[in-house]
C-alpha cells in the first residue's frame, strides 16, 4: 500500500493522464468513473464502492475523470479521501485544479500535470469589450450553459491570473465557487466576472 492514498491529476481525460499504465483499463481492481459533472449520488455511490475489498488483496484503486465537481459532492468526499478505507486509493483526473475546493484540494497529492487544458473560450472573452462579453453569456445561456461552466474553468488556470485587478481575482473566486452547483445562476456569476475582468489588447 502506498503511503499516500489520494491523488490529483491535471489531465484532459484518462489516456492522457499522467498515472501508471496498469491504471489506464479497468480491472477487478481498477475501477474507473468517467462523470462530466460529479455530484452528491456520485459521492455516495463513490463511497459504497470504496467500502468493497480488492479481490487480489492488493490496492483498490479508483481512477475519478470529471469535468466538475459540486460543491456539496466535494465536502462529501472530504472524509473518504482523508481516511479511506484500507488499501484504497483515488486518482482524481481534473482539467484544472481550481475547479476543486480548498479542503478537498488539501487531501490530495499533485502529481505531473499531464498535457495542458485547451482554452476554447477564454481568449476571445478577454479580448471583447463588455458589451461583447454580456451577449457571448446571454446567448451561452441559454444555448449552451456548459460553456459558461468551461470558460469559469479556463479562466481559473493559475497563469491568467497574475495581473488582474482584486475585484476580478474576487469575482472569479466566486464563480469558481458557485457555477458546478446545481440551481446557481450561471448568467449572472458571469455577468459579474466580465464587468470586473481588464479587456486585454
Amino acid at each position: 500500500m502506498t503511503d499516500n492514498h489520494a491523488f490529483l491529476i491535471l489531465a484532459a481525460d484518462i489516456p492522457s493522464a499522467s498515472i501508471p499504465e496498469r491504471l489506464k483499463s479497468e480491472s477487478a481492481d481498477v475501477r474507473h468513473l468517467v462523470i462530466e459533472n460529479f455530484g452528491i449520488d456520485d459521492a455516495r455511490r463513490l463511497k459504497e464502492m470504496a467500502s468493497e475489498r480488492a479481490f487480489s488483496g492488493g490496492d483498490h484503486d479508483f481512477v475519478l475523470c470529471v469535468r466538475s465537481l459540486t460543491s456539496e459532492a466535494q465536502n462529501a468526499i472530504l472524509k473518504l479521501f482523508e481516511d479511506p478505507p484500507a488499501d484504497t486509493v483515488f486518482h482524481l483526473i481534473v482539467p484544472s485544479a481550481s475547479i476543486l475546493l480548498p479542503t478537498l484540494r488539501s487531501r490530495l497529492l499533485a502529481t505531473d500535470t499531464g498535457r495542458p487544458v485547451e482554452c476554447k473560450y477564454a481568449d476571445d472573452f478577454c479580448r471583447g469589450g463588455y458589451k461583447e462579453r454580456l451577449e457571448w453569456i446571454a446567448d451561452k445561456a441559454k444555448k449552451d450553459p456548459q460553456a459558461l461552466v468551461d470558460l469559469v474553468r479556463e479562466l481559473g488556470q493559475e497563469e491568467r491570473l497574475k495581473s488582474w485587478p482584486i475585484e476580478a481575482k474576487r469575482a472569479l473566486s466566486l464563480a469558481l465557487r458557485y457555477v458546478y452547483n446545481r440551481g446557481a445562476s450561471k448568467k449572472m456569476l458571469l455577468e459579474e466576472l466580465a464587468l470586473s475582468l481588464p479587456v486585454e489588447s
